[in-house]
Parts: C-alpha cells; sequence; structure tokens
C-alpha cells in the first residue's frame, strides 16, 4: 500500500512503483513487499505473507465457524390458516489477527477530527471525533506480521439474532396466502483485542446495528368459471446502508496531531462519518403481478401468461456512492416497472 496523488490529472500514478522511497506522484511503501523467506518450524511457519501460528495450521478446531440455534412452534390459529414463530442465533467463533510485532500501542500519536457539518449526516454532522491514533513516522513501514488467535490478547464475539413470524392460509379452494415479517440484528465486538494489539485505536470497536425487518406476502387465486389464475407479491425491505467516507489530509489534522500524517505529503486518514449498521436509506417497497389463462382443446393446452414486475414503477434507491462529496448520490435503484408475457403449449 502506498498513497499518491494525480497532480497532471491524468489517472496515472507518475512514479517507479518498484521504489519503496518516496518519488515522484507515488509516496513511501506502507510495507514490506514481495520478501520471500524459508518455511519456519516449531510454533510457527514463515512465508512472504509473515509468521503463522503454528496452532493454526495443524490439529482440530482450527477453522473459523458458526454455530446456529434456532426454535420455533407452529399452531393452527383457524381453520385453514397456520402461524409459525420462530426465533434464530448466529454465533461466530475462531477469529485470527494479525500482531505486527515491529510496533507497539506506543508507537502512535493521539488526534481528533472535526466532520463537516450536513443536513444528510446524523445530528447534521460536524462531530468530533477523538480517540484516533496515526503511526508516529519513525515506525511506518516497519512490518513483522505474525498471525494467530485473536483470543490470545482478549474477547471477541460477533452473533446475530432474529425472530420469524410467518402465516399460510388457504381460505377456501384455490386460494392460497402466506407472508410474514423477519427481524434481527447484528453485534460484533473487538475492542479489547484491538485494546492489546498494535493499532490503539478503538473507533467503532462494538458495533450493533438496527433492527432490520423485510415484511413479504404473495398470494394466487384460481377463477374456476374462467380457469384463471391471478397472484401476487409484496415485500418491504431496509433500505441500504447508509456510509460517509470522508477523507482528512495532513492540513486537516496537522492541528489536533501537531504533525503531518506519516507517509509523506500525500498521506491521508479515511474516516467513516457515520456509525456502521446505524444509518440506512429509505424502505424499498415492490409488487409483482401475475395473470395467467388457460385454453383447452382436447389433450392440448395452451397457458397464455402476463407478468408485471415492480407494478408500483417504485423507483428505490438499492445502492448510493459512500464517499463525501459524492455522498448518497444513488449508483443502482429498482429495475422500472415492465411486462413480460409467455406462452406454453402442453400436448
Amino acid at each position: 500500500n502506498r498513497n499518491w496523488d494525480d497532480a497532471n490529472g491524468d489517472f496515472v500514478p507518475d512514479c517507479d512503483l518498484l521504489n519503496p522511497a518516496p518519488n515522484g506522484e507515488c509516496g513511501r511503501w506502507s510495507g514490506p513487499f514481495g520478501e520471500v523467506g524459508a518455511t519456519g518450524r516449531g510454533r510457527a511457519g514463515r512465508s512472504s505473507f509473515g509468521e503463522f501460528d503454528r496452532g493454526l495450521l495443524e490439529g482440530w478446531g482450527r477453522r473459523d465457524y458458526n454455530w446456529e440455534f434456532s426454535a420455533g412452534v407452529q399452531q393452527e390459529v383457524a381453520p385453514g390458516v397456520a402461524a409459525e414463530f420462530g426465533y434464530f442465533r448466529r454465533v461466530f467463533g475462531n477469529f485470527l489477527v494479525i500482531d505486527n510485532r515491529a510496533i507497539t500501542g506506543a508507537d502512535f500519536t493521539e488526534f481528533s477530527m472535526t466532520g463537516p457539518e450536513d443536513s444528510r449526516l446524523p445530528g447534521g454532522g460536524g462531530q468530533v471525533f477523538s480517540g484516533l491514533y496515526d503511526i508516529n513516522p519513525d515506525k511506518f513501514g516497519k512490518d513483522d506480521p505474525f498471525t494467530t488467535r485473536a483470543s490470545n490478547f482478549g474477547n471477541q464475539e460477533e452473533y446475530w439474532q432474529g425472530v420469524d413470524l410467518t402465516l399460510n392460509a388457504r381460505p377456501r379452494a384455490g386460494m392460497f396466502l402466506q407472508g410474514g415479517m423477519s427481524t434481527g440484528r447484528t453485534v460484533t465486538d473487538d475492542c479489547e483485542v484491538r485494546a492489546n494489539l498494535d493499532n490503539p485505536e478503538q473507533l467503532y470497536c462494538h458495533q450493533t446495528t438496527n433492527f432490520l425487518t423485510q415484511v413479504k406476502f404473495l398470494g394466487s387465486y384460481t377463477i374456476p368459471q374462467l380457469d384463471a389464475q391471478l397472484s401476487a407479491a409484496f415485500q418491504s425491505l431496509p433500505g441500504p446502508q447508509i456510509i460517509a467516507e470522508q477523507q482528512f489530509s495532513s492540513r486537516d489534522v496537522r492541528g489536533s496531531l501537531g504533525r503531518n500524517l506519516s507517509g509523506g505529503r500525500r498521506a491521508n486518514k479515511t474516516l467513516n462519518l457515520i456509525e456502521p449498521g446505524t444509518f440506512y436509506g429509505d424502505r424499498i417497497y415492490q409488487l409483482d403481478l401475475a395473470l395467467a389463462k388457460t385454453l383447452r382443446f382436447g389433450g392440448t393446452r395452451l397457458r397464455v401468461a402476463a407478468d408485471i414486475f415492480n407494478a408500483l414503477n417504485n423507483d428505490a434507491v438499492l445502492q448510493e456512492n459512500e464517499v463525501f462529496g459524492r455522498f448518497r448520490q444513488p449508483t443502482r435503484i429498482l429495475l422500472a416497472r415492465f411486462v413480460k408475457f409467455s406462452v406454453q403449449l402442453n400436448f
């Protein structure tokens, strides 16, 4: 990794990329690259990616894992109508970390930054982000990576839990209805591991997302007099997660840091101005319809169908630009309403 700027606007880093020192439009390499070492023995193995804890490479139970627990109950609430409730919890474990043994927490300088004011940001922006750290210049590029278990540095956790509520109904012959809701949230925490690793920065080390709720219903009805089937599907989904990444230059942080950012004059600090998992776009609503008619000619059947996708012609945003400056500019929206006709002949 290295920082670079595009002074002449040709979208090409004009420098000697194989030279690790600052030159041309490129800053210094952030670490060694392309160094190949012999395979180690004993507690670790060494490669061009650094050293690996031998305990990760041999034996049982070494890989990352997830356990899923669920419980549910189903009950008939009326003739032809059944309801089902389920609880789910998924727990992840055996996390890995890369410990840079060439540096310690004392090799960083603490500073703070003030985010821009913008009505599109939570609270209107202008938030002060403290507890940020930049590696000291004399340690920049020093790298001795050791891959091992996160549990060697403290407790790390990640889990998801949620509930489902589903309804199934057949109120009359030829009619079928199904739907329900699902909601859940994710919790991650690596604060203790970070505190004992190299970089002491704790920003967003504990994240608890909002409950993300989906609502979906579908149904169909066969009209016996017309030998036709009408069906519909409706869904309401959470909007996209909103992220606002802002780059701060040495000029922006010099007052708090007391020096330029390490890595040369092109160095910058990228910061998400919004806590992950807490801010989402508008909900997405979609309605799909279908109509099918069966024509019979002796032993031959002709099925003619028309499917209408996004019947409401909703233009909900599915993805937005995350870079502040082009913040919240849509990059992908729900496909516009369209109709598909189909014919199926059975003989």
